[in-house]
């Protein structure tokens, strides 16, 4: 499987695990379905998804009659299909385990208590933490109870009076805007270096060691977008430029971004991040020696860029044995290198985890490193994270 952002990589399996944690239960469970395809019978494929998807509905913060009913359907695909494991034991006729019985019982409870994430128990082992273990150790380890209780007691003072004095500071901050500052500008959900990890890299550089050899292109093509209209040449003669008002580029390696709501149904697309850089303040135009500022319409400094190669867009079905969309890379009719684009960074929403289509790894000689250049198709992990089951399933 290839590395993931936000999914532990197992180098050596999981078969020689003794005592798991329950953090390396959830990195199983994100990549289980994954490595199963192709080396599992089709019933134990559709019992392990069922499951899986039985987990992480389970998991929704909020209900409705419409996801309870999912899960009452996850259900009854696993028990219709369970069958599958009880033959592959040998000691046991029958999967008899208490948490299995219990999930029968999931649906009920939550329509009486509540969702599920009010009673996890990783809340409760962080309280130990924050109300038993530091409480301890601000005593001086006799006749502690008294003591913790006062601790706990000064902590609850110091957060209200922040709550209130940050309340204090929001309110006479709001009284001196204007009725038409309402509506503001919004941060961006991308959080990147102030300074990039290389500078000045020259474009052939760029494209060789980020084995994106159609970025200088898709450069042009966008540098010809940014022109005016009247300005604009069709995208045979964008191409034919023979240089850009430019040959050096800052480059960074990555950056961090958080999962934002969207509401719209624009919809999404795979794509593979290549580069990503920022155009310079600065550009020498064909047959002059001095230097000039970019245009203003170009995007500004502060403002990165990205260039990636697209992968094929979701189809309508899903495949009907793991339930994933099935991608595979997107290539050039005419010559059949991969489709680049440049798009602003901005557009990134969420990493997302390609598994082979295919269980033929030795035979095709692929690894986790060279997977994603050689595999003809994939299939997109939709068990990566929580926001990532709730965008695609």
């Amino acid at each position: 499987l290839p590395p993931t952002c936000g999914v532990r990589h197992f180098k050596k399996g999981i078969a020689d695990f003794s005592q798991v944690t329950g953090t390396e239960h959830k990195h199983i469970a994100r990549i289980l379905l994954a490595s199963l395809t192709g080396k599992v019978d089709q019933r134990g494929i559709i019992a392990c998804k069922a499951l899986l998807n039985f987990i992480h509905l389970a998991q929704y913060p909020s209900h409705d009659e419409d996801t309870l009913g999912y899960m009452d359907l996850e259900l009854n695909v696993w028990h219709k299909n369970k069958a599958y494991f009880v033959k592959q034991q040998t000691t046991k006729d029958q999967i008899n385990i208490p948490k299995f019985h219990s999930l029968l019982h999931y649906v009920n409870s939550i329509k009486w208590l509540g969702t599920t994430d009010n009673y996890n128990t990783e809340a409760f082992e962080r309280f130990h933490i924050d109300m038993a273990k530091e409480a301890w150790d601000a005593t001086d380890k006799r006749n502690h109870f008294p003591q913790m209780t006062q601790w706990l007691s000064r902590q609850e003072k110091i957060l209200s009076f922040d709550f209130y004095r940050n309340w204090i500071n929001s309110t006479s901050t709001n009284q001196g805007a204007q009725k038409n500052d309402i509506t503001l500008k919004l941060d961006t959900n991308i959080r990147i270096a102030k300074h990039p990890h290389e500078t000045k890299k020259s474009l052939n550089a760029i494209a060789n060691s980020h084995n994106a050899p159609g970025f200088i292109l898709a450069l042009k093509l966008y540098i010809n977008s940014l022109l005016p209209k009247e300005g604009q040449v069709t995208k045979a003669e964008a191409l034919s430029i023979g240089c850009l008002p430019f040959t050096l580029l800052d480059v960074w390696h990555h950056f961090k971004f958080t999962p934002v709501n969207l509401f719209d149904d624009a919809g999404c697309r795979v794509a593979r991040l290549r580069v990503i850089f920022r155009l310079p303040n600065v550009v020498k135009r064909l047959g002059q020696r001095s230097e000039e500022d970019a245009p203003p319409n170009w995007p500004k400094a502060e403002t990165p860029l990205a260039y990636v190669t697209w992968f094929s867009q979701f189809k309508s079905v899903l495949d009907s044995k793991n339930g994933m969309y099935r991608v595979q890379p997107s290539v050039s009719a005419s010559n059949g290198t991969p489709q680049g684009e440049i798009i602003p960074l901005s557009d990134i929403r969420q990493s997302c985890m390609l598994v082979p289509s295919s269980s033929d790894w030795e035979g095709n000689g692929w690894t986790s490193d060279n997977i994603l250049d050689k595999c003809p198709a994939f299939f997109v992990n939709n068990f990566q994270s929580k926001y990532t089951y709730q965008m695609i399933y």
